[in-house]
């Protein structure tokens, strides 16, 4: 390497290998505010959505979550989370059908190395800057492409049942497929294989309170409108909060 190139044996981080677009670090945030709704939903109307290896009740869980993260190692950014409970070889998880932001190197990064599937979209929530509505809800939407409304959240906070301080560790990991096509027609992926990941709200300030969702049904790009709400499991507000992503250390080839 008379010219000092890279070293390709060297390389452990996204490409473009000259300039990658998400630092190789621990993926830590705080400054975190999140507003989670859990509710069922009809089984036959997520298992399209599903991998034929996963299991699913009757009446799945489904949760939706809009967080705004302050700080990380690729900046603010704002996004939504969809994920349905599902078991797997005897384990329950929560499956990732997809999230929306509008963060690239949060979006390269999910999606290279844990098969997050990340999409380009426009999320609208910031609780601590907006003016409170005069009925006390809390509001927020997702758009998807930009301009077309998917989701509209809503919550009505009623209970403030942990001041700031540390939050137990979650009894599911989430589950994602990481798949990497090859590059010929025809041929099976390069990469294909299940990764469990244990994203866990280390600390932070909890409000119960009503939920309530709203879809649109405007756009088939993304499939949430075809979740519908049987009937809610609850609502969960979090302020001032602080998180973790940690990869688990085995992932499963299919």
């Amino acid at each position: 390497m008379p010219f000092g190139q890279i070293k390709t044996t060297d390389v452990n981080h996204g490409i473009p290998i000259h300039s990658p677009p998400y630092p190789s670090t621990k993926d830590e945030f705080s400054d975190i505010e999140c507003l989670s709704i859990t509710y069922f939903t009809e089984a036959k109307a997520v298992a399209p959505l599903l991998p034929e290896e996963l299991e699913i009740e009757d009446e799945p869980l489904v949760t939706f979550t809009l967080f705004k993260y302050g700080a990380s190692p690729i900046g603010p950014y704002t996004e939504f989370v969809s994920q349905v409970e599902v078991k797997w070889n005897g384990k329950k998880y929560d499956w990732t059908i997809g999230l929306v932001l509008d963060n690239e190197g949060a979006i390269f990064s999910g999606r290279e190395k844990y098969g997050i599937p990340k999409v380009f979209g426009n999320v609208v929530w910031d609780p601590s800057s907006t003016k409170p509505a005069p009925s006390g809800y809390l509001s927020g939407h997702v758009e998807r492409p930009f301009g077309s409304k998917i989701v509209q959240f809503g919550f009505k906070p009623q209970q403030k049942i942990q001041g700031v301080g540390p939050i137990p560790e979650p009894e599911k990991f989430s589950l994602h497929l990481r798949s990497i096509p090859s590059p010929n027609i025809g041929m099976p992926p390069t990469i294909r294989e299940f990764v469990p990941l244990n994203f866990h709200l280390t600390e932070g300030e909890i409000w119960t309170g009503t939920p309530s969702l709203g879809f649109t049904g405007v756009s088939d790009f993304d499939p949430v409108h075809k979740l519908p709400v049987v009937r809610y499991q609850g609502g969960t507000f979090v302020r001032h909060g602080a998180a973790v992503l940690e990869p688990v250390p085995k992932t499963y080839q299919i």
